[in-house]
């Protein structure tokens, strides 16, 4: 099969992605996928598997992964009155108890309708449209079933569009959460983490002794969303962080030391340049941080991540990392060695 074409938006990276190139299961056991190693000062790219990452680590090294939880946002449904007129929500945050705000399809018949019924038990208002591309839902319930409960249960695990159309099932319960997994607030994975074992954590921090912290991004709309609407940028929405002072000390002194901070996601990478600019906290902050090519990194040095949809701002964090040419080379060799792509598909490490 011919190797698809490359090319440059005017603002973002994109390439052509065919739908027989994005993974709709993990490999397991996770941390036999496979693992793109790009040496960026020697623009060589060498092809491994993610048990193989610690053979490319130091003991001055100093892992950093994403704890959060994705919650159950997606919600299938109908419109009331239209049991034929099938809809989607997934939600995106909490303005006040049970009233969300949420991302839709198809939005047009979702703005234009009253309520959403997803049971006989559990339906939304539609109680307004604050943006072109986001609803405001309130929860509702005639039963005796507490309405937090009613919420849980008929939520889905937010797996993406390009996953089995968006239709989670038990094994996602299980797949789309990662091993760090802790506190509850994204709607969509930290994946770059989604690799790693029990087993190959073990092997980094007992073997290779690299250190390992752990800090909370709650992943929000950005990474799903394009970067580009209508040939207008569109910076990533504001996702919320915590990342404590401490770490923030340790991470300078690794690099103090000569040993390399590595993000484990594109999340990580936006909380830790967000903190390192603000001091961190133990709390919560909000970061709208866009991180593209000219960026002046302060503290990650090197990076763990999946291969990204086409146009997306993770790919302008990645080309921040790697320059336009060697993310192009990267992309183009992941196409041509049968690479899986996407949030359950293989990954790459840039060192």
């Amino acid at each position: 099969m011919e190797t698809p074409l490359l090319h440059a938006a005017p603002s973002a990276f994109t390439y052509e992605l065919l739908p027989d190139r994005i993974a709709q299961r993990p490999v397991h056991p996770a941390d036999t996928a496979r693992l793109m190693v790009i040496e960026r000062a020697q623009r060589r790219i060498q092809h491994l598997t993610f048990r193989e990452l610690p053979s490319l680590l130091c003991s001055g090294d100093h892992l950093v992964f994403n704890d959060t939880r994705v919650i159950p946002a997606r919600f299938f449904g109908t419109i009331e009155g239209r049991p034929e007129s099938t809809v989607e929500l997934l939600l995106l945050h909490e303005e006040a108890p049970h009233r969300w705000l949420c991302l839709g399809r198809p939005l047009r018949k979702i703005r234009s309708a009253s309520s959403i019924v997803f049971s006989d038990k559990l339906c939304a208002h539609i109680t307004g449209s604050p943006s072109p591309d986001r609803v405001i839902i309130d929860f509702h319930t005639d039963s005796t079933t507490p309405l937090a409960q009613l919420i849980r249960e008929h939520g889905v695990m937010p797996i993406p569009p390009y996953i089995r159309d968006g239709h989670a099932d038990e094994q996602d319960t299980v797949d789309y959460q990662t091993i760090f997994a802790h506190k509850e607030g994204s709607v969509a994975a930290p994946t770059a983490s989604l690799h790693f074992t029990p087993e190959l954590l073990s092997a980094i921090t007992d073997g290779v002794r690299a250190s390992v912290s752990r800090i909370t991004l709650h992943v929000g709309s950005a990474s799903f969303l394009p970067v580009l609407v209508d040939g207008v940028l569109r910076p990533p929405g504001t996702e919320q962080f915590s990342v404590p002072t401490e770490t923030i000390s340790s991470l300078r002194e690794t690099r103090a030391r000569g040993g390399r901070v590595i993000a484990v996601g594109t999340t990580v990478v936006r909380a830790l340049e967000s903190a390192v600019r603000t001091g961190g906290a133990h709390g919560f902050q909000d970061t709208q941080l866009f991180i593209q090519p000219g960026f002046p990194f302060e503290l990650v040095s090197a990076l763990v991540t999946n291969f990204h949809q086409p146009g997306t701002t993770h790919l302008l964090l990645v080309e921040a990392l790697l320059g336009r040419e060697l993310l192009s080379q990267a992309y183009t060799a992941a196409l041509e060695n049968s690479y899986r792509f996407l949030s359950y598909g293989d990954g790459m490490v840039l060192i």
